[in-house]
């Protein structure tokens, strides 16, 4: 690593990846530096995602800039686990010696225990506790709700907490019977003492009631899933909400498990096998099915989210599923949306066409140079179309959506299933 004064430098890493920045301590006066940091990010696999690494010489007026370099995710998902050094670009020498791991994601009791004692052992310099495991967590609906204090029905959102992590859903229209269906994750250190909370309120204000889940009653499930109506505190009696909770253990490699006194080996350890990672499906547990609303053209998959780090906005198109047919070989669609409001139609973008595919997958991301707080006063106008000529007499529109940014946690970022709506005449 090149020096900038006499041979000496104080330098630190910045880490940029999905959005989220990261940055190292300082090191004081030193051109061989050792930061033992660890760092976690929950990661889709969006295609031409990097990671990126910048390090500086911190200065007392201006930072002076040591070399940079980039990782393609797509590597680190392909090799699952990487510990090498990598040189710096744009200038003249140094490496950075970097441990990378894809984790798996299993559902094993006695591998979670194996993997908790692993944790509890490692020391890192940024005092990060590194996750055992995530919790995926499936709000679908409630029913029996309290009214409002005034007696009409609520317009009821749903707040998600675990520690000091809390995701919101969408606000329902007036109902006491409101249907979510959206998707939340979280890392977790350890299942045993944690616990999740969730709180239903009208419009962020009124509380309607609310559950404490310890995980401790998802390890206890089959699987180490849990699925079933709980009964709300503090609302009425017949008050419930229907969630599923999911624990997957994070399967790291470098987990290694003792042999116990008088077993085969000479080692007296042995790094327990990699297991086969897996996926688990957070949409609607029966799988979408249109005939529950007959106003429906299918649905449309995006992710939100906004970058402090880069002052943008993201729209993420991931897909469609279960589109409405517009003739006998189904339909060509493509999505096209604008953020309003938009006099001029600047924000206007549209995806690749899709042919004869009721269930196309786009994964195209688009972004925009937004505050957070203008973002957040957008209103995003998007429609599923069915690409025709002129002459043609099949029907143009499949379906739109209407979606105030404002109901949308930006700087988490929320990715979920939307419900498409059909044109009536």
């Amino acid at each position: 690593m090149g020096g900038i004064v006499k041979g000496k430098s104080d330098p630190y890493v910045k880490i940029r990846v999905a959005g989220i920045t990261f940055r190292s301590h300082t090191i004081k006066e030193n051109l061989n530096p050792i930061w033992n940091e660890l760092y976690e990010v929950i990661l889709t696999q969006l295609p031409g995602q990097e990671i990126q690494f910048e390090l500086f010489d911190k200065d007392i007026d201006q930072d002076d800039f040591l070399g940079r370099f980039k990782i393609n995710l797509r590597d680190i998902i392909s090799s699952q686990f990487t510990d090498t050094w990598y040189t710096l670009n744009d200038v003249k020498s140094g490496r950075v010696h970097l441990v990378l791991e894809w984790l798996p994601r299993v559902s094993d009791l006695p591998r979670l225990e194996q993997i908790l004692q692993f944790q509890s052992q490692q020391s890192y310099h940024n005092k990060v506790v590194p996750s055992a495991a995530v919790l995926f967590v499936y709000v679908e609906r409630a029913h029996g709700l309290p009214l409002k204090k005034n007696g009409k029905e609520p317009k009821v959102g749903a707040e998600i907490i675990l520690k000091t992590l809390s995701y919101k859903t969408k606000i329902c229209e007036r109902s006491t019977s409101p249907r979510w269906d959206e998707a939340f994750h979280f890392l977790v250190r350890d299942p045993r003492d944690e616990a999740v909370i969730v709180k239903l309120s009208h419009n962020w204000g009124q509380a309607l009631g609310s559950f404490t889940l310890p995980l401790r009653e998802v390890m206890m499930e089959p699987g180490l899933v849990l699925d079933r109506w709980i009964n709300l505190d503090g609302a009425l009696p017949e008050s419930q909400i229907l969630l599923r909770a999911t624990l997957k253990v994070l399967d790291t490699q470098l987990a290694v498990c003792r042999r116990a006194p008088g077993e085969a080996g000479t080692e007296g350890e042995e790094v327990i096998p990699r297991w086969v990672p897996s996926h688990l499906d957070l949409r609607r547990r029966s799988g979408f099915n249109a005939a529950d609303n007959p106003n429906s053209a299918g649905q449309v998959k995006l992710t939100l989210s906004y970058s402090i780090e880069e002052s943008k906005l993201f729209v993420t198109v991931h897909a469609c599923r279960a589109l409405a047919a517009c003739s006998k070989d189904g339909a060509d669609p493509y999505v096209t949306f604008i953020l309003l409001p938009d006099k001029k139609a600047t924000t206007k973008r549209r995806t690749a066409t899709k042919k004869r595919d009721l269930n196309p997958e786009f994964s195209e991301r688009f972004d925009f140079d937004f505050s957070l707080e203008e973002s957040a006063q957008r209103r995003l106008d998007l429609s599923v179309k069915n690409s025709v000529s002129f002459m043609s007499r099949e029907r143009e529109l499949i379906g739109k959506l209407l979606l105030d940014l404002d109901q949308i946690d930006l700087k988490t970022g929320v990715t979920q299933w939307y419900d498409l709506v059909a044109e009536t005449n």
